[in-house]
């Protein structure tokens, strides 16, 4: 089974959602340990900190590894249930709160991975559209053990997809 790598940009009464199916050649244990161990999350995302279990805080650093940056998303987690689902609160400076929620499901073809980012303005909905989408292709990257892809190469590229979207 294929999954369609471009996102899905969704209005809703509450926002803009942005949604992403991608398939990878692993378990889902595996993939739940990619999007939530610090280590790994590093590897493909960016330094995470903070307690990722339900009403834990945490700072994704993903521009330099520095605290309080504002290219850091901050935020509480709402719901863990390794290895199918997490919920979180993100907080972005400079733009309205919204939610992360990645949910993992496996089958003889791997792991899928749905995450959905929900409660967006239209025009940063497309920022994010270009933006998970490089991270999630670097995801891929760290689950084949392929060398990770610079991130802003991927988001040029992916970008103006969203944009005409």
């Amino acid at each position: 089974m294929t999954t369609d790598l471009w996102g899905v940009l969704t209005p809703t009464p509450t926002g803009t959602t942005v949604r992403f199916e991608r398939r990878y050649a692993t378990t889902p244990e595996d993939l739940w340990s990619c999007v939530t161990d610090p280590e790994r999350l590093a590897r493909w995302l960016g330094p995470v900190y903070g307690d990722l279990v339900v009403g834990g805080r945490y700072e994704l650093r993903m521009g330099e590894d520095v605290a309080g940056s504002d290219q850091n998303a901050t935020g509480e987690i709402l719901a863990c249930d390794a290895p199918r689902r997490m919920v979180l609160v993100w907080q972005f400076p400079g733009e309205p709160e919204s939610r992360v929620t990645v949910d993992i499901a496996g089958d003889d073809d791997g792991a899928l991975l749905v995450l959905e980012h929900l409660d967006l303005e239209e025009a940063a909905a497309r920022g994010y559209g270009g933006g998970w989408h490089a991270s999630l292709d670097q995801l891929d990257d760290h689950v084949a053990g392929r060398a990770v892809r610079d991130w802003d190469d991927l988001f040029a590229a992916a970008l103006p997809r969203y944009r005409q979207a």
